[in-house]
């Protein structure tokens, strides 16, 4: 037996699921649910959620652990529940599987059929996640049953379905499906989602909170191109001060902001020829002084590990730029956005991305913000490489990520010197 589940952002099935493996434990002892979810951090974060119901349980209903880890709950009475990162789990049957987040997963029809033996005695599969493009294995499940040609339903869960984003969950559900987007936003939405909707391009709202899967042709860089770069154990630093354990040539890049967008730095590590993120830090509103200090931070690790910083100088950025290559001469290069250098950007970013040669970590952040980019032809004839605001991201980390890989890619002058 198979529930496809296709959900809106922030909806809470996370913790749904984890509530519902929780009280079958409780309910048939010897219960076992398996759940497989995108990177090793939301596979955790799914035993976290465990621990919080049973925590928040009255203690005479409470089944008693006799086993705890990161990724696995193990109860008196036999039952068990285990998250693991994106992969099929082997040796066990007659569980209950969630295969959390599905369409963004690397190998997503793999992971699916070497789970489903899990299922051969006896359990159900739970295929959810929020719509990535219309491709892969969970957009086809949804699509043959949403049209009739395969049995079954598809539980379609859009924002207007949950109180925290809805204002009138009765009322949008008899009303909203017969309005366009901004309309039923602006009659159903709480403030925050308004906010939310404002910020974002209509088509990419639609996809995150609405259930729709939008078409990927447009984007620069297909999904098909950036999931196989994808590593679900790669584990990323979110602050520079956690770089100081990491090894080898480091070339970072950042792509500046200040009010309505985040500044964005990558870092790269780079082996050879390829290239491999070790941490991405957002800096939200922060001022120049805390941006400028981070940056200092930064090309001060490991007594200069961060070989060259290359940094966005368009507009605002253009006095942080000229400061800090003013301290670090040779290390550090500002880079003025014009039309040619973010084609210039674009375009190596995306050959990286094809020849396999760059490594991300499984965040949906960040792969959405790489797929965000579009490229267009103006009435010139020329190239414009732009992105439609991504969470009111704008596609920054996508900047900052190319700038990092030109930092490790390009070439520094050669200074020759001779006697006078």
């Amino acid at each position: 037996m198979t529930r496809v589940v296709l959900k809106s952002r922030q909806v809470g099935f996370s913790w749904l699921f984890a509530a519902e493996a929780v009280a079958k434990a409780c309910l048939a002892p010897g219960h076992h649910a398996i759940f497989i979810s995108l990177s090793r951090e939301e596979a955790q974060e799914k035993i976290r959620y465990a621990l919080e119901i049973l925590n928040a349980m009255p203690a005479s209903w409470r089944p008693r652990l006799v086993r705890q880890s990161r990724t696995a709950l193990e109860f008196a009475g036999g039952g068990r529940i285990s998250s693991h990162p994106c992969k099929a789990p082997r040796g066990r049957s007659g569980a209950d599987l969630y295969l959390d987040e599905l369409a963004f997963y690397r190998s997503d029809t793999d992971v699916l059929e070497g789970s489903l033996p899990v299922v051969s005695r006896g359990g159900r599969v739970t295929l959810a996640s929020t719509p990535f493009g219309k491709r892969g294995v969970f957009w086809r499940e949804c699509e043959s049953r949403l049209s009739g040609r395969r049995p079954g339903r598809v539980h379609v869960v859009p924002w207007w379905h949950c109180s925290w984003l809805c204002t009138d969950v009765a009322g949008a559900k008899m009303h909203a499906e017969e309005m366009d987007t901004p309309q039923r936003v602006r009659v159903f939405g709480t403030s925050r989602l308004k906010g939310i909707a404002e910020q974002m391009e209509l088509e990419s709202f639609q996809q995150e909170y609405e259930c729709v899967f939008a078409d990927a042709e447009a984007s620069w860089i297909p999904y098909e191109e950036i999931l196989p770069c994808v590593r679900e154990d790669l584990e990323v630093c979110g602050a520079v001060a956690d770089l100081s354990g990491c090894a080898g040539e480091l070339y970072a890049g950042f792509d500046v902001g200040r009010t309505r967008h985040a500044s964005e730095l990558v870092v790269l590590q780079k082996a050879g020829t390829r290239f491999t993120v070790r941490a991405v830090v957002t800096m939200r509103g922060a001022e120049y002084r805390a941006q400028r200090q981070c940056l200092e931070e930064l090309m001060a690790i490991g007594g200069g590990a961060v070989r060259r910083l290359c940094m966005d100088a368009t507009g605002i950025g253009s006095v942080l730029g000229e400061e800090m290559a003013r301290a670090h001469p040779l290390r550090v290069e500002p880079v003025t956005l014009t039309a040619r250098a973010k084609e210039a950007l674009a375009v190596g970013l995306r050959i990286a991305f094809q020849k396999r040669d760059i490594e991300i970590p499984a965040d949906r952040g960040l792969i959405g913000q790489v797929h965000a980019v579009k490229r267009a032809v103006t009435s010139a004839g020329s190239a414009r490489f732009d992105a439609e605001d991504c969470g009111g991201e704008h596609a920054d980390k996508f900047w900052a990520l190319a700038l990092a890989l030109y930092a490790g890619q390009s070439r520094r002058p050669v200074l020759a010197g001779r006697r006078v």
